[in-house]
């Protein structure tokens, strides 16, 4: 087994072993709020949303390619390659789509309460269904050449324009659709990346801001709770703008050598999906209702392990 090989099979092993409990646990515990309360905050349907599109480029790609490297199941035919490409695309495309959401939301639930915001707010809360339904019904139909032109193998194959995606590769038939569905997958992320980097420079601002004014006056617990929720939402915002850099830096070394690259496009894919995985540590440690759930769950467990060893005993006795 080559060192190549290894470390693959550990990368993404890791991945594997962070992002699934991770995002499951998020899952859980917002469902387990919702069943106990009846209601979920805005936040935590976006937080829900983005666990959801995490857990899905972690499944159909990060777990596949796990199994694929250390010989388990031959996963990648054509039919299989083609599906879990086209949800990984979708996934990681959700996933920038509702980290920018996020930023966005914080940012404007920060804002001092000056009624042309409180309206921007009111109109987002009203409409948040419908502009997930629009990010899904847009991120489904820009990703269906990943549907439409997959293989698993390039054998035999004159095309030359072929993108790479490590077991799979998507084969366009003229230069056209090559590059129009790149300049469009291009275009997206940067609009997002946008986003992104305006909320984060947004919500700079008001940690300044926040920073100098608690030096002067007391802050209010909700005041707090607020800069603590946004501070979390910012190293989100961070961290995908440092994993979309590493991803796109790599995916410009594999465009500019002559032959496809697998170290390259190993590399690529890899940070592509730690931010899937690494995300939910962020978001459990910085998020007290998860916090409390899971402390919650573990006394219950505590509980009722005391109550069996209890009821076993009395048996014993009578």
């Amino acid at each position: 087994m080559g060192t190549w090989l290894i470390l693959d099979i550990i990368s993404y092993f890791s991945l594997d072993f962070i992002g699934i409990p991770g995002n499951v646990i998020i899952l859980f515990a917002f469902l387990h709020t919702f069943h106990t309360q009846g209601k979920v905050s805005t936040g935590e349907i976006i937080l829900t949303k983005l666990a959801l599109s995490n857990l899905l480029v972690i499944l159909t790609w990060g777990l596949p390619i796990t199994l694929q490297s250390t010989g388990t199941y031959i996963v990648f035919g054509d039919l299989s390659c083609q599906i879990s490409l086209y949800l990984y695309c979708v996934g990681r495309a959700m996933s920038v789509s509702i980290t920018s959401l996020l930023g966005c939301f914080q940012c404007i639930s920060i804002t001092p309460s000056h009624r042309r915001w409180l309206k921007v707010k009111k109109m987002l809360l009203d409409h948040l269904l419908t502009l997930m339904l629009f990010l899904w019904t847009f991120n489904l139909i820009i990703s269906s050449t990943r549907l439409a032109y997959s293989t698993a193998s390039i054998k035999n194959i004159t095309s030359r324009y072929i993108m790479s995606y490590n077991f799979c590769f998507v084969i366009f038939p003229n230069y056209l659709l090559y590059i129009g569905n790149g300049i469009i997958y291009v275009v997206r992320d940067l609009f997002f990346l946008s986003l992104m980097m305006l909320s984060s420079g947004y919500l700079l601002y008001v940690f300044y801001q926040h920073g100098k004014h608690a030096k002067s006056f007391p802050t209010s617990n909700n005041k707090h709770a607020e800069i603590r929720a946004a501070k979390a939402v910012f190293t989100l915002v961070m961290m995908y703008i440092v994993s979309f850099g590493l991803d796109n830096l790599f995916w410009t070394l594999t465009l500019c050598t002559s032959t496809l690259s697998p170290r390259l496009t190993d590399a690529r894919i890899f940070f592509d999906s730690c931010y899937s995985a690494i995300s939910p540590i962020v978001i459990i440690s910085t998020n007290r209702k998860i916090q409390m759930g899971l402390q919650f769950s573990r006394k219950k467990r505590d509980l009722q392990a005391v109550k069996t060893i209890s009821n076993y005993v009395a048996r014993k006795r009578y």
